[in-house]
């Protein structure tokens, strides 16, 4: 593919081979002399990709992306402010306007029919900075609607502002404006995948269990609440809800249970000394010893300082 320029630019028959530079083994499709009129637009920014394309009608075809062996590391998000194109991957058919965004995985192949000048907005943001219990629903692809006050409306207008300015922008700027575009897109993803695709959601109980290893192994950490959870799980807050409801709990009050169990266990296991049960109440997130102590003998129907004399 060769190396790619912070900024790229192309006008007219350029416009397929910029393209295949940008988004690997892909073609397009021009009628006679209806390039000419193209013209695509893309800068880096940060881990991100934003690229503008102006056309005439056309055919994006993705078809031989794996069996050329560059399998893109790149999931990609698309926005149409002008046309309307039909999207194909998967067996799945989506209609691509200003009505709806689009996010897919080209790792697989799709085809994307434009039968009228378009203009298209894409967002490549790195698999990696995304669940990957959603990246791993991304065979078909997903579509999220927009609707009054909904967050794929600022994120289209990020996309088109960042459009207009990204050639002023220096290398922090658009650093930073990468980091709040992957920020937003992974919110929306994760949002959409199983609100709008509830029968690909992972069984409650399977969910639950994932969910019990992730709180143990960040059971430190003060920002530990059901909206990480959510975004770590690769599925909507809502979803993690029904998960705790089936176990008759609440995840505040699971990740409480779970803090008051480690933090007794290492009250147990530590020596006696000034100041251990204020270190281990602010090492395992309680805002202070007071707050840990009053939590403590409620479950435990005594004293920290009770329980690390018994434990003696």
């Amino acid at each position: 593919m060769g190396t790619l320029s912070p900024l790229e630019a192309a006008t007219g028959t350029d416009v397929r081979f910029v393209a295949r530079r940008l988004f690997g083994s892909v073609r397009l499709h021009f009628s006679e002399g209806r390039e000419r009129a193209s013209r695509i637009v893309s800068a880096k920014l940060g881990q991100c990709r934003l690229t503008r394309l102006n056309a005439e009608a056309h055919l994006v075809d993705g078809s031989r992306v794996l069996s050329d062996g560059n399998r893109p590391d790149m999931v990609k998000l698309i926005i149409q402010p002008h046309g309307r194109s039909v999207f194909h991957q998967g067996g799945c058919n989506l209609t691509v306007s200003s009505q709806a965004l689009v996010i897919y995985d080209p790792a697989y192949s799709y085809r994307l029919e434009n039968p009228m000048p378009v203009e298209v907005l894409m967002l490549q943001v790195p698999r990696e900075t995304l669940p990957r219990a959603v990246v791993g629903r991304l065979r078909r692809p997903m579509a999220a609607p927009f609707a009054p006050g909904g967050l794929q409306n600022i994120l289209l207008s990020m996309m088109q502002g960042a459009v207009v300015e990204m050639d002023r922008l220096d290398a922090a700027g658009r650093e930073s404006l990468g980091r709040a575009l992957a920020d937003l897109t992974r919110t929306i993803i994760t949002d959409c995948s199983l609100v709008d695709h509830p029968a690909d959601a992972p069984p409650l109980a399977l969910l639950f269990d994932r969910i019990k290893a992730y709180v143990a192994d960040n059971i430190q950490r003060t920002d530990l609440d059901a909206a990480d959870i959510a975004r770590r799980m690769g599925c909507s807050v809502r979803y993690v809800y029904r998960a705790f409801e089936a176990q008759g709990q609440t995840p505040a009050d699971f990740i409480w249970e779970q803090r008051l169990q480690t933090a007794a266990e290492a009250l147990r296991n530590r020596p006696v000394r000034p100041g251990s049960i204020a270190e281990v109440a602010f090492e395992f997130g309680f805002s202070s010893s007071a707050h840990f102590s009053r939590l403590f003998r409620q479950r435990y129907d005594r004293t920290p300082s009770q329980w690390q004399e018994v434990a003696e």
